[in-house]
């Protein structure tokens, strides 16, 4: 089974085409640069902008049975950048696909902030309160509303080995490797759904196989505090580093304070469950960096 990914040179899509290719899968990894890194072991590297007409000639001679879409930036980005990045493919891939089955990442941001206690399904309110969840719900509606055979991923907080800088672990990796005896940080106030990179990965092998559409959450259905997560990296690095927290902001948080995603469909649908422990995926971080 060809599969075609965009995106695949980033944290995530890397990744998922490492799973794919472990599973069997001719993969196809598409990119506009050639990137520094080697690709995984049986992963083929086309260079293209998939925001063009280019996807169009390479769909055409690739002739993929499926394409996951992994294309895009961190959720920090500008608007701008964020909608060339992802939006963009989006639109050219649905002018072009034709018969293909398609793997969406989107991310748990589509929704509304839950009410405390609320765990995030299907059915709950798509108002999204930050500019990349609106920019990924458009592509999502775009997707389910286009596309005969797509299912849409939502994504909660990925970490694991590779997570770049922009992201909470991979700044605080970033620090303690480069050996700050103090971590300063902004408000470590909220709780979020932690799943590794490499589950999200085994979950787009099951669905890219599977027969699902619609919107499927991942996820583990349990919120951890992210001043956990940091905490856990600085004892995965093995030495007494200061924390400090900035006072927090009288404002709304992006996404709510408190956000996890019921993973009973996933579970339904895909037969899959979250199985890296968040310990582990941050030792297992840390070890990444350090070999890096």
């Amino acid at each position: 089974m060809k599969t075609l990914v965009p995106g695949g040179t980033g944290w995530v899509g890397r990744a998922v085409c490492a799973a794919l290719a472990g599973a069997g899968h001719e993969v196809v990894a598409v990119a506009r640069n050639r990137p520094a890194a080697p690709l995984p072991d049986g992963v083929r590297l086309r260079t293209a902008d998939a925001s063009s007409g280019d996807l169009a000639e390479l769909l055409a001679q690739e002739r993929p049975d499926a394409v996951v879409n992994a294309a895009g930036g961190y959720w920090t980005g500008d608007p701008a950048a964020m909608r060339s990045s992802f939006g963009e493919v989006t639109a050219r891939l649905l002018e072009t696909l034709g018969d293909v089955r398609l793997v969406q990442l989107g991310t748990l941001l589509e929704y509304a902030p839950p009410e405390p206690g609320e765990l995030l399904t299907e059915s709950s309110p798509t108002r999204p309160d930050t500019e990349y969840g609106r920019i990924k719900l458009a592509d999502s509606e775009a997707v389910l509303g286009s596309a005969a055979d797509a299912v849409v991923l939502r994504l909660p907080n990925v970490c694991g080995p590779g997570a770049p800088e922009a992201s909470l672990p991979g700044r605080v990796a970033a620090h303690l490797r480069a050996g700050a005896d103090v971590l300063e940080l902004g408000a470590l106030r909220t709780e979020r759904d932690y799943v590794d990179a490499r589950d999200v990965a085994a979950a787009v092998v099951a669905a890219v196989r599977g027969d699902a559409t619609g919107v499927v959450n991942l996820g583990t259905g349990t919120p951890v505090p992210v001043r956990s997560l940091v905490e856990g990296l600085i004892r995965a690095a093995g030495r007494p580093v200061e924390l400090r927290e900035r006072a927090a902001s009288d404002g709304p948080v992006p996404g709510g304070l408190v956000s996890a995603a019921d993973p009973t469909r996933a579970r339904a649908v895909l037969g899959w469950a979250a199985t890296i422990p968040l310990e582990r995926s941050l030792r297992d971080h840390w070890a990444a960096v350090q070999g890096g």
